[in-house]
């Protein structure tokens, strides 16, 4: 396998203007398939695929514009050129313009008009538009807040293996938000997104290995699947979420700091907490301070 050099023969056939492989290597450098991991890069392989007719490779494009990223494009033009797409019965564009109304980018933001267009596209089975409505269903934004209605889109998105809607659907069985509380199905959800390579999805199962919540406590565990979930790449977010890589380093210092799964390791600890505080998460923040207390009052 090594031999072949599969990626490196793609790469070449990108470079020589083929549009399939032009994709290819846009997703791999979107979800970081071969290591490195840039959404702009990926934006300038999707235009070189889109301007060949690749239909995937614009909707990407369109998305990575919405998300933030990519470049050459003004925000009116990208949300005119999804309308015009989702009106022609697109579901992907369909999602992509309830994006921009969610969140305002090229139109006055408005809940109710994502909503309108996250159910088409919802109704026509696409799962990211079955999460996307369920999260309005969720918080009340543009509908009436209804967790059981966010609950049976969550689960329609699941059911299709989408990660996000597999964490989401996971943390309402974990916390019982709208459902009864149940460790035992959150901790499944959360192996299906695992599997699939979600590194959120080994953040959520650390924790529960870590408290013993739905499976037995494995504090070793626990700790390599912190290392996995800050380790690896994950899903690019429409908005970026801190709290998931801040969380992890806040437990791979408690666990450093305290010899819970490895061996303690002040050093290691204080690491993994500086990490945290970068992100301006308090609690690894209120860790170093204490740590720093400590060692002055051993040094005096």
């Amino acid at each position: 396998m090594s031999k072949l050099k599969s990626f490196e023969r793609i790469t070449q056939a990108a470079v020589d203007g083929d549009p399939f492989a032009q994709f290819h290597v846009a997703l791999s450098l979107e979800y970081g398939d071969y290591g490195e991991q840039n959404p702009e890069k990926a934006a300038e392989w999707y235009a070189k695929a889109a301007e060949q007719g690749h239909c995937a490779a614009e909707d990407n494009l369109l998305l990575l514009y919405v998300s933030g990223h990519g470049g050459g494009m003004q925000a009116d033009e990208v949300f005119a050129r999804l309308r015009d797409r989702a009106q022609s019965g697109d579901s992907s564009s369909q999602t992509n313009l309830g994006l921009c109304y969610q969140f305002g980018y090229g139109v006055t933001q408005d809940y109710k008009q994502a909503a309108v267009w996250f159910r088409r596209a919802a109704k026509a089975g696409l799962a990211m538009a079955q999460f996307n409505l369920g999260g309005l269903y969720y918080e009340g934004k543009g509908v009436k807040k209804n967790l059981k209605r966010a609950l049976e889109w969550y689960t329609l998105a699941a059911e299709q293996r989408e990660e996000l809607a597999l964490l989401k659907l996971g943390y309402m069985y974990q916390k019982g938000i709208g459902v009864e509380m149940n460790f035992s199905r959150a901790a499944v959800l959360y192996l299906i997104a695992y599997n699939r390579g979600s590194a959120r999805a080994a953040n959520h199962l650390a924790f529960l290995f870590k408290k013993g919540l739905g499976v037995e406590r494995d504090d070793a565990l626990a700790y390599e699947l912190y290392l996995e979930s800050v380790n690896n790449p994950d899903t690019p977010s429409v908005k970026p979420e801190p709290s998931y890589p801040g969380s992890a380093y806040y437990w791979l210092g408690y666990m450093a700091e305290n010899g819970e799964g490895i061996p303690r390791d002040l050093h290691v600890a204080r690491r993994w907490y500086r990490r945290g505080a970068d992100l301006e998460i308090s609690a690894c923040v209120k860790a170093l301070e204490r740590l720093a207390a400590s060692k002055r009052c051993r040094t005096r």
